[in-house]
């Protein structure tokens, strides 16, 4: 029975620990996949360059792009970029749709003014008389430096595109660190939750390893209790048996030994009637003793009780048969006082009423011990049950206990649980949910943003677009329709 219970108790253990590792594994779960989508989105707003197969199908002339991409940049463009996106609709909707989720800022502009001076040159050539291109043919150094003319006169503006340059690259880099600020405050608030998560969980196993250590030290207890019972009370009853025993061996001895005494010193009817007192003493005896373990042994029971009655019905027979006795050996003597062998007759007849007295002092004897074996049985009997419905109440208080608290902290774990989903559908929304220990986290970094205009940083189909001074959008972000270019490669 206490291996059940022990069981029970490790059983219900493994159960609440596998639970919460379940839980805990569905949240780590959560958490990594909230995480990773946020790091995509943020790695598409940012806009970083992805380079793939379709890249280098693309382009026929990959020696030539890869040469003017390696010393191109935009920022020198940023003039003629502006521009670009104010004069022509189509090439400012396929900037708003391809940038950033399909290709980088730069990466677009140099596929721009790549196919760009390819068309200049495809239309020079064109213009060109067929003299001037067997000229150019044989001295591509003079055309070098008709280049370098045509484009000195560029350089008056050089100001003007540094300072247009400037602002743009400013714009861009505060979005940027910006966004990362954003990145940094989520995985400071993911590792926040995880803490407190895993600090939830440590608390709760805790809880639930102490109350299976109390369980366990109460069992052991009780088992000791028990076992120091039935050690006292198996003790004390061979002890008792012994005393009884030998008190009763030390009495059959001195009574054999006296009424050898009184039969060879002693005349018949003196010797019979002394034998008559000490049978009586002997019964008065027994009733005491019958007397004291019944009033010794109170609660044994129903059955021992109607054993002392049958054995005290038993002692009245046995007088009644002596005093039968005694009057047949009274008649006997009497008629036979004359013979020679009246001694003789007399001391068969005392050896065997010494017998039979012997033989009921040991049945008296059995019987006793029986009953006060009986006693033991009962009051062990009766302490185990006690101990039982204890351990029972024990265990059920312990159960209940666990249960409460286990249902508190899966409480606390799918509150825990909401937080992440919330955190998954919007990270301003997830910031406001976090807590009042997190609370103020996000407005220390972004300053003067609020998290509405950060929002289409994070949002999948938004792009990064110019920004003015005071955080509104100066250009309307529509959804452009698909559209080719003129060679036919967006």
């Amino acid at each position: 029975m206490w291996q059940l219970l022990e069981q029970a108790a490790k059983n219900a253990s493994a159960n609440a620990s596998g639970y919460v590792s379940s839980v805990q594994e569905k949240a780590h779960s959560l958490a990594a996949a909230v995480q990773d989508e946020a790091s995509t989105l943020l790695h598409s707003a940012i806009g970083a360059t992805r380079i793939g197969p379709v890249d280098e199908i693309l382009y026929e002339e990959l020696a030539d792009y890869k040469e003017f991409s390696s010393f191109f940049s935009a920022e020198e463009h940023t003039h003629e970029i502006t521009r670009t996106l104010d004069e022509d609709a189509e090439i400012r909707e396929l900037h708003d749709a391809l940038v950033p989720l399909e290709l980088s800022y730069d990466e677009f502009w140099c596929r721009f003014f790549f196919r760009q001076q390819q068309s200049e040159q495809m239309q020079q050539q064109k213009e060109m008389p067929p003299e001037e291109k067997r000229e150019d043919e044989h001295r591509p150094e003079d055309k070098l430096v008709d280049r370098e003319k045509a484009g000195s006169g560029d350089q008056e503006g050089v100001w003007l595109l540094r300072a247009a340059r400037d602002a743009e690259r400013r714009a861009a880099t505060q979005w940027r660190q910006k966004a990362r600020d954003l990145h940094h405050q989520l995985q400071e608030i993911k590792q926040i939750n995880d803490e407190k998560q895993q600090k939830a969980l440590k608390e709760w196993e805790q809880q639930l390893q102490d109350l299976c250590d109390t369980y366990e030290s109460k069992m052991a207890t009780a088992t000791m209790q028990i076992d120091e019972a039935r050690a006292v009370g198996y003790d004390d009853g061979v002890r008792e048996s012994q005393a009884i025993v030998e008190s009763v061996k030390q009495k059959a001895e001195e009574d054999l030994t006296r009424l050898r005494m009184e039969i060879c010193e002693g005349g018949v009817d003196t010797r019979v009637k002394v034998l008559m007192e000490e049978l009586q003493k002997a019964l008065e005896t027994a009733r005491n003793r019958i007397a004291e373990l019944e009033k010794g042994d109170a609660s044994i029971g129903g059955a021992a009780l109607a054993e002392l009655t049958k054995e005290k019905d038993l002692w009245r027979m046995r007088a009644l048969k002596m005093k039968k006795t005694q009057g047949s050996t009274d008649t006997q003597a009497g008629s036979d006082a004359a013979n020679s062998d009246d001694h003789s007759k007399l001391q068969t007849r005392m050896n065997e009423l010494q017998t039979q007295l012997a033989n009921a002092l040991a049945g008296a004897e059995a019987r006793a011990r029986e009953a006060y074996e009986k006693g033991i049985e009962a009051g062990k009997a009766d302490a185990e049950q006690r101990s039982k419905q204890e351990r029972d109440q024990a265990f059920q208080e312990g159960y209940r206990k666990a249960q409460t608290e286990a249902k508190s902290e899966m409480g606390v774990l799918k509150a825990e649980l909401g937080m992440f989903r919330a955190f998954h559908e919007s990270a301003a929304h997830c910031a406001d949910q976090v807590g009042a220990d997190t609370e103020g986290l996000l407005e220390d970094s972004l300053d003067d943003v609020s998290l509405a205009d950060g929002q289409p940083l994070c949002s999948p189909t938004s792009s990064v677009s110019v920004f003015t001074d005071n955080g509104t959008n100066d250009f309307s972000i529509a959804e452009a329709p698909k559209s080719t270019d003129d060679w036919g490669e967006w």
